[in-house]
């Protein structure tokens, strides 16, 4: 037969459950870049920062800004610059150290004499020239138990190639006989040639104590031939 009319609307049914969550879709393409943004405005200034200064004297008011310092080199001052003027803010001197230790005591000076007068001698050994010994000094001889000793004379010999020797003799807390080999030695080629030096010697080994030095003479040939020494002199340095 013919379909009939169609029936009423039903009533809504129930929300289904939620189904499950589908997979994760693929990444996109990257965006192109954006364009760069304009610069930033300059800062301001800072403030300007604090000088040190140095001078001999006090600063005057018109060097430099507050905030500066400066030193007297002279009084150790520090000053510093506020509102205009410098004032002493300060000292770098430090106070007086502890005195030190006493150094070891000093030796004494040296000791030197002179006799002008020209003698002669024939002695082929050391000995004091007659009526004119000498010169003599004495000086305290160190710990060191070291000198210096330094002859000088003018000699003349009245024989040719003759030569004349000025030694010393060391007596006190050492005694030392003069020998040749700490001598001045003149040698003259001819008769009445004159040598007039000097030769100096360190003498070590001495006990320490007041020493003598005397000025020694002899002749190469003595007998007939005669050596005159003058203007003798002898230096004692004492060494520490």
């Amino acid at each position: 037969g013919a379909t009939g009319p169609q029936g009423l609307k039903g009533d809504k049914g129930d929300q289904g459950d939620v189904g499950p969550q589908g997979p994760v879709g693929a990444t996109g393409l990257q965006g192109p870049a954006g364009t760069n943004g304009t610069n930033g405005t300059n800062g301001t200034n800072g403030a300007a920062g604090s000088v040190w200064r140095t001078g001999t004297s006090a600063p005057a008011n018109t060097l430099g800004v507050n905030g500066d310092y400066y030193l007297n080199s002279t009084t150790s001052d520090v000053y510093t610059k506020a509102s205009g003027t410098y004032s002493v803010t300060g000292n770098i001197k430090g106070s007086a150290g502890a005195t030190g230790a006493t150094g070891p005591s000093g030796t004494a000076g040296v000791a030197a004499a002179t006799v002008a007068a020209a003698v002669a001698t024939t002695s082929v050994t050391f000995t004091d020239l007659a009526s004119s010994a000498g010169p003599t000094v004495t000086v305290t001889v160190p710990a060191s138990g070291a000198v210096l000793v330094t002859v000088t004379a003018g000699i003349m010999s009245s024989g040719n190639g003759e030569e004349g020797l000025m030694g010393f003799a060391i007596s006190g807390a050492s005694t030392v006989a003069a020998s040749d080999a700490r001598v001045v030695r003149g040698l003259g080629r001819n008769s009445g040639d004159t040598f007039q030096g000097s030769a100096t010697y360190y003498v070590s080994g001495l006990t320490a104590g007041s020493t003598t030095f005397t000025a020694k003479y002899r002749t190469e040939s003595g007998s007939t031939v005669n050596n005159t020494f003058s203007n003798r002199s002898i230096i004692v340095t004492p060494l520490p």
